[in-house]
């Protein structure tokens, strides 16, 4: 689950403040939206393959129990760890794919300086991250724009910078974008 704080967001006197960090509007080349949402189709497909794997080693470990060359009392520990060792296992797969599916969509702000596109935050509110870009777009518009003080929710989803591959081999330009 993704830690969430709120934080100030402002413009003031031309700056751009997120938490304690400061971007000034004339470096801002271009503010967005992306979307961040899970996997959740490749979940069900990696839980169920697991599933298929699963069943498919314990009924060959099963079958081996059977066969004539295990005595009884080892016939029956090995299907007692084979039913053990296999519940527990779709368990650990069932957890996952659990985490994956209650994940939430997020939306994160991005602004793209003469640098790298940097995320700087993320909520699960689109329409309050579109607002944010809308106001930051017109700060920087509008030099007498009077400036703005927001307290946003923002989630730390790990490591945000890693939505965008613009430049050298492989290249494949903004990822998850939602506008």
């Amino acid at each position: 689950m993704a830690r969430r704080k709120v934080i100030r967001v402002e413009v003031s006197k031309r700056v751009l403040w997120i938490g304690a960090e400061a971007y000034p509007l004339q470096n801002i080349a271009r503010a967005t939206t992306i979307r961040i949402k899970p996997q959740r189709a490749k979940a069900v497909a990696r839980f169920l393959k697991s599933l298929l794997v699963t069943g498919l080693l314990a009924v060959a470990a099963l079958a081996v129990a059977q066969s004539g060359e295990v005595s009884g009392s080892d016939r029956e520990l090995i299907t007692q760890g084979v039913t053990v060792t296999a519940s527990v296992l779709v368990a650990a797969f069932l957890l996952q794919l659990i985490v994956v599916l209650l994940t939430k969509t997020y939306y994160a702000l991005v602004i793209e300086t003469s640098g790298n596109p940097r995320t700087l935050l993320a909520s699960v509110d689109r329409n309050e991250v579109h607002e944010l870009v809308r106001d930051i777009m017109r700060a920087i518009d509008d030099p007498a724009f009077p400036g703005f003080v927001k307290q946003m929710t923002t989630y730390n989803i790990g490591s945000m910078r890693d939505f965008y591959n613009a430049s050298g081999p492989g290249s494949v330009g903004r990822m998850g974008s939602d506008r």
